[in-house]
């Protein structure tokens, strides 16, 4: 009767992730590419707002237009963004140009037939000033629209251009109408939300870079906080002062009510010219200081290649944990030239813990380039996210594309290759002292965060997560404290959230040390080096007190010196973004300590 009950639980989990939905898909509309720039998940499947020519479609699950509308008004141009009014209606913001541009909206009913469109403001002189990109229901239902203007609401001109402000009534009647900033460089909005009595806008502005810093390099985030009737109350710019930064284009409310908002950090500029920057996320408190500040992955260069990352799009889980979707950039410096690009995704939990990170190409072959654009949440408690892909395998070589994954980040193609759960014993002492702590050096892997560790039936390290580096595998050391002794087997445990597990053993011999102490045979200051493999960066942690420098050295198979410093810190990391791949060999050595080991040097 048992194994009848287990087969059938068997049988049935297998059915269910059989039937589980996934896609990875390239598709084009009408012949042409139809990028997203707003996804909404309904029960006939995905309504699509694309930027290009105001345009709104409905895909099956499997990416095939079932239905596809065009709302042509008096000039060209496309949607800023497409949201639900939250009462079984729609609207959509968006520039028109063309000679005369206009800031327009538009409102649907659930079949998407248009109840009204109307221009709001126009702009006739200056070509490009005028650009509405965003927009919002606010607590009271009123709608918030955002984006930039060179002209005030009263005409009068001024000389750049300013972050713009309207807010409407559900008829579209103009309520407020504001330009925001210090109107001597451009500022602009990209998106925004009402958190209790205020609206906190997002965007970008050139107004707070030195004087000496010209052109891209002045951009930096912008953040403004307004009563609800748009009246600045407080505003602030994050960003590396000297180097291009990306503007605020995502921004989320917490679970603690705080602001959650993403954007690229510049970091240095390479000699070939290309930006090198990082994802960071910004947590603000509503006053606009920074509660936390988080940096993930690093750019680096390879031999030819230069390698950046950055995030696009973030959404707020109904579990309150958060989903982040990215890109990662490869450019060649010596051509000036992309050479690919992939998608990924990361989901933190509530206290902004990295839990997994997934990868994706498209399911085509080769690619020139994957831009994802948005993501939303499904019903499933899975994810539909796309953009576009610039292939030349593909006719036409632009086209749109769209991947529904699992609650796991999974696509049911090649975003979960990498994900078995492994665990992995690197190096533990030949012998340890009864009632004495010793350090086992172990690496794992698995679906996702967070993971626990057992020495035997002892748990040694609680709810692990990944690093912000984001790497494939977590390499640390594990506590080990025997209580008998003799020759013991020692199984390390890895359990990931859902109770699977995996292990390895290792052997290590238990002496009464009495009052006195052994001298391990491994680590005797336990010096740690992480991670192995490693990319980027090396870090080298000594876990005792040091009183004078301690020379690192890196050295090839050959026994020649590639980097060697001195360091008084107790933990250092080192740059091997420049090494080539291969085996490489360290020696720590000074204040008693003489350690050496080896690590991997991956591209």
């Amino acid at each position: 009767m048992k194994h009848s009950l287990l087969l059938f639980i068997l049988l049935l989990l297998g059915k269910l992730v059989f039937s589980q939905q996934y896609l990875n898909s390239t598709y084009i509309t009408q012949g042409l590419a139809y990028p997203p720039t707003n996804i909404i998940p309904t029960d006939s499947g995905y309504i699509i707002g694309s930027s290009t020519a105001n345009t709104i479609y409905l895909l099956d699950s499997s990416a095939n237009e079932k239905w596809f509308k065009q709302y042509p008004l008096s000039l060209p141009g496309g949607y800023g963004n497409l949201i639900s009014d939250n009462n079984g209606k729609y609207i959509a913001s968006g520039t028109l140009q063309g000679g005369i541009d206009g800031a327009y909206l538009i409102k649907f009913n659930n079949s998407f037939d248009t109840i009204y469109s109307k221009i709001l403001i126009t702009e006739t002189i200056c070509s490009s000033c005028l650009s509405m990109v965003h927009c919002f229901v606010d607590n009271n239902g009123k709608y918030i629209l955002l984006g930039h203007n060179s002209r005030d609401s009263s005409g009068v001109s001024i000389p750049d251009v300013d972050a713009l402000f309207i807010k409407t009534d559900t008829s579209g009647t103009i309520i407020n109408h504001k330009l925001i900033g210090p109107s001597n460089n451009a500022d602009w909005f990209n998106t925004g939300l009402q958190m209790g009595n205020n609206y906190y806008l997002f965007g970008g502005t050139y107004s707070y870079a030195p004087g000496s810093v010209v052109g891209m390099d002045r951009t930096d985030g912008w953040i403004v906080k307004t009563d609800l009737q748009g009246n600045e109350i407080s505003s602030a710019a994050f960003g590396n002062p000297n180097i291009y930064d990306h503007d605020f284009i995502f921004t989320l409310k917490t679970h603690q009510n705080k602001l959650l908002t993403g954007v690229d950090y510049g970091i240095a500029k390479h000699s070939s010219g290309f930006r090198m920057f990082k994802p960071r996320l910004l947590v603000l408190n509503d006053d606009l200081s920074v509660y936390k500040d988080l940096f993930f992955k690093n750019s680096y260069v390879s031999n030819d290649t230069l390698f950046n990352s950055s995030i696009v799009d973030g959404i707020l889980n109904i579990d309150s944990t958060y989903t982040f979707l990215g890109r990662d950039v490869a450019v060649s410096i010596s051509t000036h030239s992309g050479l690919h690009s992939n998608g990924f995704v990361l989901k933190l939990n509530k206290s902004l813990k990295v839990l997994y990170f997934r990868n994706y190409i498209h399911n085509g072959g080769n690619y020139t380039s994957i831009i994802p654009t948005v993501i939303a949440s499904t019903a499933d408690s899975g994810y539909i996210f796309g953009g576009y892909v610039n292939d030349n395998t593909l006719t036409p070589s632009q086209q749109s594309w769209l991947v529904k994954t699992d609650s796991l980040g999974c696509d049911g193609f090649h975003s979960c290759d990498d994900t078995t759960l492994v665990c992995q014993i690197l190096q533990a002492p030949d012998t340890a002292c009864k009632n004495d702590t010793s350090w086992i050096h172990v690496k794992f892997k698995g679906r996702s965060a967070p993971y626990f560790i057992y020495a035997n039936t002892t748990l040694a390290l609680d709810s692990v997560y990944y690093p912000y580096t984001l790497p494939l595998w977590i390499d640390t050391l594990m506590p080990y404290f025997p209580t008998t002794t003799g020759m013991q087997q020692v199984i390390v445990k890895l359990q990931d959230p859902w109770g699977w597990y995996q292990t390895d053993t290792v052997q290590i011999f238990v002496k009464n040390c009495g009052s006195g102490s052994i001298e391990e045979t491994w680590y005797p200051k336990k010096v740690e080096v992480f991670p192995n493999p490693a990319t980027n960066e090396l870090h080298v942690k000594i876990r005792s007190a040091i009183t004078t420098p301690v020379s690192i050295t890196i050295y090839d198979m050959q026994g020649k010196v590639v980097k060697q410093i001195a360091t008084k810190l107790n933990e250092t990391v080192i740059n091997i973004s420049g090494l080539k791949e291969g085996v490489y060999g360290i020696r720590v050595v000074g204040d008693n300590i003489t350690v050496s080991d080896r690590f991997v040097k991956l591209e």
